[in-house]
Parts: structure tokens; C-alpha cells; sequence
């Protein structure tokens, strides 16, 4: 008897759709996905009312296998904000580099590089930066990063 191993490395998941639309049993090891600097792409953020000076780069996400959550840079730049807005899923950030806010409806918080903030579902939130400008990662449930798929 011959096994057969599917090795996915780097979210070759279309390895594993092939071998599955074509019937083939073999056992799964994935791998652990690496991405690079130079792969990220940055987006602005221009389509959202009342974000100003935000860019956006999803650095794990969809493509590279990631089941459950994605992981996303932001950088606000010289004074820019994100919207005030709230959604039905909790966040979590870590400040990256900078110096910045987050408002919600009652408290305003400085924020500075190392500092971690936990954002609940439905709390209404903005991110604004201050004139050096702010970077972040933010990590949402895939549902809130509409660059992956819905689980």
C-alpha cells in the first residue's frame, strides 16, 4: 500500500482543492505560512466616510490559510482617523509605532507603541492619530475583514 501526503506550505491550499475535487485520500499536514514585507499590499482606506489619512495592508487572512482570524496593519497618517463606528465583533490591537487615541462615546485613551487594547463587540470606537502619526495591528474574526472569505 502506498500513502500519500499533501504537504500545504505558504496557503498552497489549492493543492488541497485539487486533491480533493479529484478524489485523492491521502493524509494533510499544513504547514506553517510565511509572508514577506514586500508581498503586502497597502490599500487607503478611501471608500469609508470619515476616514482620513488611513492605510491598510491585510498581512494574514484568507489566502494564507487562516481559519479564523486576519491579522491587519494599519497606518494613520499626520492627524488621520479611522470613523467612529462599531460592528458585531471584538478586535484586538497592539500599537505598533506612534502616538494616537481611541474615543468611544465616553472615554478617550492615549495610546503609545507596546500598548494593547481590547475592543468588545458593538462598542462604537475611533482610532485617531496624533501629527507623528500611528501604526497598529488590528485582529478581527474573518468576518470582519471583507478581503477573506466568510467562514
Amino acid at each position: 500500500m502506498i500513502n500519500y501526503w499533501l504537504v500545504l506550505f505558504n496557503g498552497r491550499r489549492d493543492l488541497l482543492q485539487l486533491s480533493l475535487a479529484a478524489n485523492i485520500n491521502c493524509p494533510v499536514i499544513i504547514m506553517i505560512s510565511v509572508r514577506k514585507p514586500e508581498n503586502f499590499e497597502k490599500q487607503e482606506i478611501d471608500d469609508l466616510e470619515d476616514a482620513e489619512c488611513v492605510e491598510k495592508e491585510v498581512l494574514l487572512g484568507d489566502p494564507e490559510g487562516v481559519k479564523t482570524f486576519a491579522m491587519r496593519r494599519f497606518t494613520l497618517g499626520a492627524e488621520g482617523h479611522t470613523p467612529f463606528h462599531g460592528h458585531d465583533w471584538e478586535h484586538e490591537v497592539y500599537v505598533l509605532a506612534g502616538k494616537g487615541k481611541i474615543r468611544t462615546d465616553n472615554r478617550e485613551e492615549v495610546l503609545s507603541a507596546g500598548d494593547a487594547v481590547y475592543v468588545p463587540a458593538n462598542e462604537e470606537h475611533q482610532f485617531v492619530s496624533e501629527s507623528e502619526g500611528f501604526t497598529f495591528l488590528c485582529l478581527v474574526p474573518r468576518r470582519g475583514e471583507p478581503t477573506t472569505s466568510e467562514v
